[in-house]
């Protein structure tokens, strides 16, 4: 058999499994990322064809942080929107301030000059930064000046959440994506065009609305699921793991956090939990949930593994059931009973 060839992109360094250390920035938390060969191709697709990649999946697959992720793995920087039902399609390019400009329209003498100064009023939107990087500049606000104005060397724009806002949306960027350079009003000149470096592009939903057929002709498109290769428990572990167990790679390198023993009983309970809330047809916990209990747990009791045990089993059915009281169902109730003894009274040490 024929050795597989290496692509042509600066993704083919991650390898499946790997664990990526995302540095702490502003307005961002230490955190880490475990690749798998899906979003590492995903990826290399994406780039290589000048496509965003929509990634989709359950809440709390990771699918946000991909972008970080990618990202850091590049070298580039990260401009990040997420999506709300009143966001306008526009704002993705550029956002005039109304309440700033009305403000100085209402003080009066002396106002003038300030009312004829366009970067007062207007600030750039996600799409502006990564295809128009250097026009940015004198439009932004004074928080982001503080930030290196250095050309990046690329960029990756994160559209988090895009089912949250109508159709309008994604059918506004067909033009962008197709085009590759837009205006914005302050401007005389457009944005972008075939001599930009065209931004990667990454795009998330959680399916809430389906998207139009147009615009997912346009983009790759990844599934973001646990590893058909490993059963659902152990792919929770294994996600777990990337978080709490020893990382020597890491710097500093990391201690173990959470032991084994947590992480796995932590996942058999949410996998009980999950098959009997999904008989009943109420949203099952996932992978953020059993995240959320165990930063809770290393919250509350680092290190002390018998204790950990103990309040896993008192706080699981607040972290996993959040349907609260089902009527006739005790098991899949917040009310129910102690689990395996794991909800007996707390232990002095671990």
């Amino acid at each position: 058999m024929t050795a597989a060839a290496t692509p042509n992109s600066p993704f083919a360094a991650l390898q499946p499994g790997a664990v990526q250390e995302l540095g702490e920035s502003a307005g961002q938390a230490r955190a880490w990322h475990q690749w798998s060969a899906a979003e590492i191709d995903a990826l290399t697709l994406a780039y290589a064809a000048r496509r965003p990649l929509l990634v989709r999946g359950e809440p709390g697959t990771g699918k946000t942080q991909l972008a970080r992720a990618a990202a850091d793995a590049l070298g580039w920087r990260l401009h990040a929107e997420t999506i709300h039902p009143r966001f306008e399609p526009p704002e993705l390019l550029a956002r005039f301030d109304a309440v700033r400009r009305l403000a100085d329209a209402q003080a009066g003498a002396g106002a003038e000059d300030r009312l004829t100064d366009l970067k007062r009023y207007w600030r750039p939107g996600v799409l502006w930064k990564a295809y128009g990087w250097e026009s940015a500049q004198d439009f932004l606000a004074d928080g982001e000046r503080g930030i290196d104005p250095a050309a990046p060397a690329g960029h990756v724009v994160l559209i988090d959440e895009i089912d949250k806002a109508d159709s309008d949306l994604p059918n506004s960027l067909l033009e962008v994506l197709a085009q590759r350079s837009f205006r914005v009003e302050p401007l005389a000149q457009p944005i972008g065009g075939p001599n930009a470096q065209p931004p990667l592009i990454v795009i998330t939903t959680n399916e809430e609305r389906e998207l139009p057929a147009a615009f997912l002709r346009r983009c790759i498109v990844l599934t973001q699921q646990p590893d058909p290769g490993m059963s659902y428990r152990d792919w929770l572990v294994r996600r777990g793991a990337a978080h709490f167990a020893a990382l020597p790679t890491a710097s500093p390198p990391r201690a173990e956090l959470i032991a084994a023993l947590i992480l796995e009983q932590a996942a058999d309970q949410l996998v009980s939990d999950r098959q009997q809330v999904s008989n009943l047809n109420l949203p099952p916990p996932g992978l953020a949930e059993y995240l959320d209990l165990l930063y809770a747990l290393h919250e509350l009791f680092p290190g002390q593994t018998g204790v950990q045990r103990q309040w896993l089993g008192r706080l699981s059915a607040y972290g996993y059931l959040k349907q609260g009281v089902v009527a006739g169902q005790s098991g899949v109730s917040q009310t129910r009973a102690p689990i395996d003894g794991l909800a007996a009274a707390p232990a002095e040490n671990g």
